[in-house]
């Protein structure tokens, strides 16, 4: 049984997880919904996350900062 620091960290890796790898968006998005049940994160990031998790290459942060939403958690 995991800690929930440890849960969080290991949230927080999916989260952030090699662009290009397969499956690694539907990882990210898992990991983001995770964070919105928390508390962590708005609909609106979520809903990035939710728009590229089909695509494993498409970086979440990077159309997060193109439509002007907040990444300073994300990127810590």
């Amino acid at each position: 049984m995991t800690s929930e620091a440890e849960d969080f960290a290991l949230q927080k890796t999916h989260l952030s997880c090699e662009l290009g790898v397969s499956g690694s968006g539907a990882r990210r998005y898992a990991a983001a919904m995770y964070f919105y049940v928390q508390g962590h994160i708005t609909p609106e990031i979520l809903e990035i996350y939710r728009r590229c998790c089909h695509d494993d290459v498409e970086d979440p942060i990077d159309l997060a900062r193109f439509e002007g939403l907040p990444v300073d958690w994300l990127t810590r």
